[in-house]
Parts: structure tokens; sequence; C-alpha cells
């Protein structure tokens, strides 16, 4: 399916396009288009209740990347911009393809505290509870906005909603009508293509994009070995949609592969992989949604998904005959030649339906039933498959009180076959100190229930010639980690000068923390169990802090700072959190064609070390004619620390370099 995606977005690429100048009708555009960029009018989110609210009535802390910001910031990958959201770090741990994209840290080993939404899809993973970003099909390009609920929300979207929701929300076709073509490459041996056709016809409308991409990865261990973590991807998507003025439907396929170069493994007793492994991902999704406005105050949405992702690795190995005869329980005098394969399946199914129904001027009620199933399938972590299933009711309240105080209230009750049945409740209350200022106050509880894995983790070898080895497996499995959060905000917008501020004092209280690893220890003449049952409680304390100034001129500041106080004594927990983390953006017209623009991260203690970088570049615009135009530019990334970036064994070569990049729209 993967290349077949990917060759049916190419050949749509192809396409005629339609004529622009009888398409561009503000009645079809979004309604949370109009924000993008300069606007004099207070913002709209949708991500806290799933209910659109002015920014000024929400009473979560929520921060927005816009259309605007993600044009200029210049990122290839879309996991990248959440680097300008206070208390986010977003880092490569083992290798170039496996990002990990934290708030609040607490682990860097495949980060599982945070739920990630594509166009209301969930991402993250059944098996290996994660975000694989290497693997999403989705382009930075097709990015309207990033909505990103800084705090548990499972009472609007469940399991695993624990730290923060990150809601990506793409472009309607309608935004993106003809073609367009982008390349990106770099000193380093880094590139990536992108291109995308969209058109209409009638009510209907679509776009079909693809890219592939390369990047290198580090360059040496601690040691001064060279790595061997770089990747490659290719990925495409097709979006349809059919928009009326009573009735919505969207068609969402994609597919992407993945080909990871994987670091050699070596085990004891002078065992080692012989090869540099390679591993294969295949993945792909396909998303139907369709809403109806049954009546002028009530609207009825049904979605379904499916997702799947196939990945593969094979490593040939020698084994020392000790090594060998205590794992595989043999006798044998030489040393072992042979290889394995790392393998796993995971699928999930997710159905859901929605009502929203505006009750009175001052009620708004919005309530979904779901179910879920998950599925993980692996010889060598599972020794089979595993499967949950789960159902889920809520029903998330708008209150007016007045024209001051907004009540933001709902729950989520859940049900999962492996583990038990969950209520997450929400209390959020607004003041309104005008139409563009507001103090609040919120308090949520939420669970991240054990993953496939933890629940039925049964990790053994497979060589080629079929013998298995003793098995490390789970006897109970793990509890569900508990948090309660309690924050105070404060939020001011001035029209004027499109200046927003937002300020968010937090407290959070989690309880049962798994810090349990899961490593082979079954080394020996039998099975042995995982360790199981270590858990933390820990309380978090902090400060965060966010501006987005927009000028008439053009010119576009953003800045964000984050202070976290970790209460734990857990030497290996404190390593994963960052104190205080700052990032700064700035873009500023020269000319009407030059514009010169940067930014600055730091981060005090990333992993044990500081973290800093500067990226800067000056871009040219140019008409074509028409609605044709181009973008053409230059620049130069450098880190300012001497420092590996988190693990000791990611260091590169040079702290600076360049890149150019292009795109054609027409």
């Amino acid at each position: 399916m993967t290349r077949w995606v990917f060759k049916v977005s190419c050949l749509l690429l192809s396409l005629t396009v339609v004529e622009a100048e009888s398409v561009f009708s503000q009645d079809l555009l979004s309604d949370l288009g109009e924000y993008d960029g300069f606007s004099n009018t207070i913002p709209v989110v949708i991500t806290p209740s799933k209910i659109p609210q002015a920014r000024v009535d929400v009473s979560s802390t929520l921060s927005v990347l816009d259309g605007d910001f993600i044009r200029r910031i210049n990122m290839q990958y879309v996991e990248d911009l959440l680097q300008f959201v206070p208390g986010f770090a977003v880092i490569p741990y083992h290798s170039s393809s496996q990002k990990i994209v934290s708030y609040h840290g607490t682990e860097f080993d495949h980060y599982r505290r945070i739920q990630v939404l594509v166009n209301g899809r969930s991402v993250y993973s059944a098996g290996l509870a994660r975000v694989e970003w290497a693997t999403l099909p989705l382009n930075i390009e097709d990015v309207s906005r990033v909505e990103v609920n800084r705090g548990p929300n499972a009472a609007s979207y469940g399991i695993n909603s624990f730290f923060a929701v990150v809601n990506i929300i793409t472009r309607s076709p309608l935004e993106t009508l003809g073609n367009s073509i982008s390349a990106y490459s770099g000193t380093r041996g880094e590139y990536r293509l992108y291109g995308q056709h969209s058109g209409l016809n009638g009510d209907w409308s679509y776009r079909a994009s693809a890219s592939t991409n390369s990047v290198s990865g580090f360059d040496e261990d601690a040691s001064g070995n060279e790595r061997h973590d770089g990747h490659k991807a290719e990925m495409g998507n097709v979006f349809i949609q059919r928009e009326t003025a009573t009735s919505f439907f969207d068609l969402d396929i994609g597919a992407s592969y993945v080909k990871d170069n994987v670091e050699p493994s070596y085990y004891s007793s002078g065992s080692y992989d012989t090869n540099n492994p390679v591993e294969i991902i295949d993945r792909e999704h396909i998303k139907i949604g369709y809403s109806q406005q049954v009546s002028a105050n009530h609207e009825l949405k049904v979605q379904y998904y499916y997702d799947q992702s196939d990945s593969n690795e094979q490593h040939d190995v020698v084994l020392s005959n000790s090594f060998y005869n205590l794992l595989f329980n043999a006798s044998v005098s030489g040393d072992v030649y042979d290889s394995y394969d790392v393998d796993l399946l995971e699928e999930r199914h997710d159905i859901e339906l929605q009502s929203t129904w505006r009750a009175s001027d001052e009620l708004r009620l919005i309530s979904a039933a779901g179910y879920r199933w998950d599925s993980a399938t692996s010889e060598h972590y599972l020794s089979g498959k595993a499967s949950d299933e789960v159902f889920r009711l809520s029903s998330n309240i708008e209150y007016r009180v007045d024209n001051s105080w907004v009540i933001n209230t709902g729950a989520m009750l859940e049900h999962s076959e492996i583990s038990d049945t969950f209520l997450s409740p929400k209390l959020g209350v607004t003041y309104k100190l005008s139409e563009q200022e507001s103090v609040r106050f919120n308090v949520s509880k939420a669970v991240r229930t054990p993953d496939l894995s933890d629940q039925y983790f049964n990790w053994h070898y497979v060589l080629s010639n079929g013998e298995s080895s003793t098995t490390t497996y789970a006897e109970n499995g793990e509890e569900e980690e508990k948090i309660t959060s309690y924050e105070l905000g404060y939020y001011h917008y001035w029209p004027s000068q499109a200046l927003s501020m937002d300020i968010k004092l937090y407290h959070d209280e989690v309880q049962d923390m798994v810090l349990s690893r899961k490593q082979f220890t079954a080394i020996g003449s039998s099975d042995a169990s995982i360790e199981e049952g270590v858990t933390e409680d820990v309380d978090i304390n902090g400060v965060e802090v966010e501006f987005d100034w927009r000028f008439e001129s053009g010119v576009m500041t953003r800045f964000t700072y984050a202070y976290q106080d970790t209460q734990t004594e857990n030497n290996k927990l404190l390593k994963t959190t960052t104190p205080i983390m700052m990032s700064f953006f700035y873009s500023m017209p020269l000319t009407e064609k030059w514009f010169y623009q940067g930014y600055y991260l730091y981060a005090n203690k990333l992993g044990g070390n500081d973290y800093k970088l500067f990226n800067t570049w000056l871009s040219y615009n140019v008409s074509l004619g028409g609605y044709s135009k181009a973008t053409f530019g230059v620049g130069v990334e450098a880190r300012l620390d001497d420092n590996a970036l988190v693990s000791t064994h990611n260091n590169l070569a040079e702290d600076a370099f360049g890149y150019v990049f292009t795109n054609v729209t027409f």
C-alpha cells in the first residue's frame, strides 16, 4: 500500500490545476484559517473541549502554532515545531529516526506520556507505547496549525492524554489549490523533496502530496567510532473532502516507507553483530469522517480510522559458544554464526460517534461514544500476538454563567479489557477581565494505562534455523500511572498589536510512574521474569511563559520560557528533566522581497548537559506572474555548546552546517 499511495500521489501531482481565480471564495475557507498572520480579532481554538472557543474563554493552557508561523519557521519536519512550545524538548535519542518529543521529561527511551492527534486520529502506538514521528505520513507543508493542550486532558481525549495533547490539523485542499514543489539540501548530505497538487470540482476538493528525504544522523559515538544511524523515508498522502452548507465529509489515506540504519549490537562473552542492521518500516492509515448539521443547534459526527505499522530488522550475529550455550540451553564447542529478526506489527481500529449540541446561548454540550481495538504481533517481543479493547463515553460542557464567568467541565469513562475501568474528570473556570483578557483555573485527572508490551512482554531470540532462546517475560504486568494536575493561568491578547501573552503556573502530582526497564534477563538455563512494579511518585512544579507578537510591517517574534522543579530523589529520572528551557524566533522583512529570519534554542541540563542552538537564514520571494511565486533561501545552523546531544554517543564532527532551500507555487 505504501508504494501505491506514493505513486498515486505523484500521478495526481501531474494533473492540470483548476483555475485558481474561480475558487478562492472566502465562504469555502476553514473558520480557523482567518487567524493566520496579522489579525485584530481574538483567535479561536478547538482542542481543549473539541468545541470551537475563543482563546480567552478557554480554561486549559494552550499553545497555537498557526500557518503563518509554520511557513516562516522553515522547519522540514512537523515534530520540530514543538521546540517552540514551552516545556517541550525535541531530540533524537538512540538514532536520528527515533526523535523523542517530551513534555516535562521523565523519560528518553520510547517517550509515552503525551497524546498526539492528526486530524483527530491518534498516532500513539499500541504495542510499544510511543510516537514514531519518522513514520508518520505527514508533510509539514500540509499542516495548517498545531494546537498543544499543555496539561492532562483525558476528559476529551482519553487514556494516555497524560502530560499534554498535541493536535495537528492539516490544511484544507481549498487552501492549497494548485501545485507546489519544495526542496531542501544541507552540507551534511541531508536532503528533502516535496510536491503537492490540489484541485476542486464542485463541492469536492482534494490534495495529493508526496515527499522523500534522507537524514545523515550523527557522526561519532563516545569512543570516536563512526555511527550508523541515518535513515531515508518516502511518504504519500491523499486527502479528499466534500463540504456543503450542512455537511462535511473527509477521506484521508496515507502511507510511508522508512529505511533506518540500526547500530550494531554487542552482546556478552564476545558475541556481536557482524552486519550493519537495517530496519524497514511500512506504515499506512485510512480515516473517514462525516458530520451532519441535523438542526441549527445540533451536529452529529462519525469518524473511523485504521492504522498499521509493520517493522522488521535483521541481525547477522556471531555468538560465542559460552554465550550460545547459556542462552539456548545447548552444548557446542565453537562459535555460532546465524541471524535473527526483530519484528513488530501494530494495528488499531477506532470508531467514534460525537454529538455537539447548543442547548442555549449559555450552554454547549459535546458528547461522544467510541470503541478502539489495538493489537501487536511480534515473535521477538511478545512470542505471538496480544490485543486490547477500549470502550469510552465522554461529555464536555461549556457553561457561561454571565459575561465574565465561563465554566468548562467534563469527564470520560473508559474500560480497557487488559487494565480496568477509569473515570477521568476535569473542571475549569475562566474569569474574563475583558473580551481579550482572562484568568483561568483548571484541575484535571488522567491515567496512562499499560501498553501491550507492559502486560504481555515475552521476549526471546529465534534464530533463522528455528532455535529459540530462553524467554524474559512479564509476570504480572504493570499498573496504570495516575496524574492530578492543578494550573493557574493568565491570558491577554492585544488586537491592535496582534500580541498575545500566556502565563501558566502548575503543580502536577504523578503517582505510580513506571520506571521498570524491559531488557533481556533470561541468561541461563531457564526463563526469567522482568523487573516489574518499580514506580515513583513525583511532584512537578513550574511556570511557563509565552509571547507571540505580529506587526503590520510583517515582523514576527515568538518567545517561550519554561521553568520546572521536579521533586524526586531518583537521579535517572532527574537526568531526563530540564529545569530551564527557552526559545526565541524572529522574522523580519528587509524589503518587499528579502526576509531575514532565525531562532535560538536553549535548554539547561538537557540529558545532563546544556544545549544551545542558533539557526539563521535569508530568503528571497519573487512573483512568477498570476498566483505563481517562488522562494529561495540560504542559511546556517550552529551548536553553540561543545556537548553531545542527550546521549554521549550523539556527536557531530562539525558544530555548524549550511543549507539551501526553495519553494515554487504555481
